[in-house]
């Protein structure tokens, strides 16, 4: 929760052009036009237009998920959802950064097209 304020503050910032931010270890960014926010009694869900990275995956990779969602208790909630909203109703992209391993996704986040968020910012 500390981070939160600070989070919401950078997002406020007047955006630089994007540099790719380095994930931490078992994470990844990916930018999403989001498409559809959805909240559930447990978790909120955000779901992308497409896949973020269709086309610029190599042979045999997969592309980065659709949906990302975080438990309705989680201290990213209230920042995910309001720069989620924010993203949507001013058609800016979204940086989420996300857990890969399916093993960390909220209940009923599917493993195959879901992903646990661990961050965002507004591009």
């Amino acid at each position: 929760m500390k981070y939160l304020p600070l989070l919401l503050a950078l997002a406020l910032v007047p955006a630089a052009p994007v540099v790719a931010q380095d994930a931490p270890e078992g994470g990844a960014w990916t930018d999403c036009t989001v498409a559809e926010i959805a909240a559930y009694r447990d978790r909120i869900e955000i779901t992308c237009a497409a896949p973020a990275a269709a086309g610029k995956t190599l042979p045999g990779e997969k592309p980065d998920p659709r949906r990302f969602a975080v438990e309705s208790r989680d201290p990213l909630t209230e920042g995910l959802l309001t720069l989620a909203i924010e993203a949507k109703s001013k058609g800016r992209p979204l940086g989420i950064l996300y857990v890969v391993s399916p093993e960390a996704n909220p209940a009923d986040c599917g493993r195959l097209t879901c992903r646990r968020a661990a961050g965002a910012v507004l591009r």
